[in-house]
């Protein structure tokens, strides 16, 4: 029950992890803290701004570690904290781990994981770097880990599904789907996987939750790549933890002339290291490819005829595939080529596609 006190303590405004572990280090365990008098708490030295919203928070939710246990029962959530044997000890050496997460799926203490980000707007050679990168570096054993964020993060995260593990790691809590239109992959990744976050279960997605999220995937982490990032990219927020965490920072380069690689193309005059393939990253840590090429994804008849439409290498629209197509309707066509890119045989790019496979 203890790490129930810890996360509703946690879950006060303004107290964050750090005074959280404050207050527990100075009551001896989270229960005692929690049932405190304010004339004690207040000795404890943490702020008296926060304290203030401690003590709202409790006064208003005195049963919060009962209902955070009763949440996590009834939706198959699982909790961890600090102090639990199973929180990954790599987590524990960040300048402010997270005292609790939140979690669906399976969770492996001890598993080796290197981090792929990327920006949201990108192109399609972000989204097949990504793609190729997750993928053979799921299949040589490791667990890729980012941030389930549209673009570069989801194609990380659908390459690694195919031939190995995956961590999601959430900008909001775990009664959040965002964006939304990644319901499925987040349902996927907690079958093998790991879906995880330090947000209370209703916080929405807002600006502060990402920086958050992104010091998370780097502690987490042996090293983090950066695929594809604008100069304002909050990718790079992750590969900065990364530098003050002293993991390994890689980079994928970039066209000079594309808006979305001045932030790769910076960090590697920066220092970081030049990545092309999977092997590069491997090379780093002296790990051999179990299996480059997973099991091929089966297309039906009709998905197969759509996906010989499609060219790779280059982009067609939606509407020469309805003109090179006339025997079967438009309708169903749209359904096809959403399940060829939910099968990550294709890629869209400003509404045109492109073979990935």
């Amino acid at each position: 029950m203890e790490k129930y006190y810890i996360a509703a303590i946690n879950a006060a405004n303004l107290m964050g992890s750090q005074r959280c572990r404050r207050l527990i280090t100075f009551f001896g365990t989270a229960e005692t803290a929690w049932s405190a008098e304010p004339g004690e708490i207040e000795k404890s030295g943490v702020p008296p701004v926060a304290l203030e919203s401690f003590f709202a928070f409790r006064q208003k939710n005195p049963d919060a570690p009962e209902k955070l246990l009763e949440f996590c029962d009834a939706r198959e959530v699982g909790l961890c904290s600090i102090a639990d044997e199973d929180y990954p000890p790599i987590l524990k050496e960040i300048q402010n781990p997270p005292v609790v997460f939140y979690y669906r799926g399976i969770l492996k203490t001890f598993a080796e994981r290197i981090a792929i980000v990327g920006s949201r707007n990108n192109t399609s050679y972000g989204q097949r770097a990504a793609f190729s990168l997750g993928k053979d570096l799921a299949a040589a054993g490791l667990t890729v880990v980012s941030g389930a964020a549209r673009g570069i993060d989801t194609n990380a995260h659908r390459g690694a599904l195919q031939a190995g593990r995956t961590v999601a790691v959430l900008g909001c809590g775990i009664n959040h789907v965002f964006p939304r239109e990644n319901k499925k992959l987040l349902e996927e990744i907690s079958e093998t996987g790991l879906v995880m976050t330090e947000f209370e279960p209703n916080i929405a997605p807002n600006a502060t939750t990402f920086p958050a999220r992104n010091r998370i995937i780097a502690g987490l982490s042996r090293g983090v790549i950066v695929v594809e990032a604008g100069k304002k990219s909050g990718a790079l927020i992750t590969s900065t933890y990364a530098g003050d965490y002293g993991r390994d920072v890689f980079a994928v380069p970039g066209n000079i002339y594309s808006a979305m690689s001045v932030g790769c193309n910076e960090l590697i005059r920066d220092g970081a290291t030049l990545i092309t393939s999977a092997e590069d990253v491997l090379a780093e840590y002296n790990f051999t490819t179990e299996e480059k090429i997973s099991a091929p994804v089966q297309l039906s008849a009709a998905e197969e005829k759509i996906f010989k439409l499609i060219p790779a290498g280059e982009f067609v629209t939606l509407d020469e595939i309805l003109i090179a197509e006339d025997d079967i309707e438009p309708d169903e066509i749209l359904s096809l080529v959403l399940q060829l890119e939910i099968k990550n045989c294709i890629v869209e790019d400003d509404g045109k596609y492109s073979r990935i496979r």
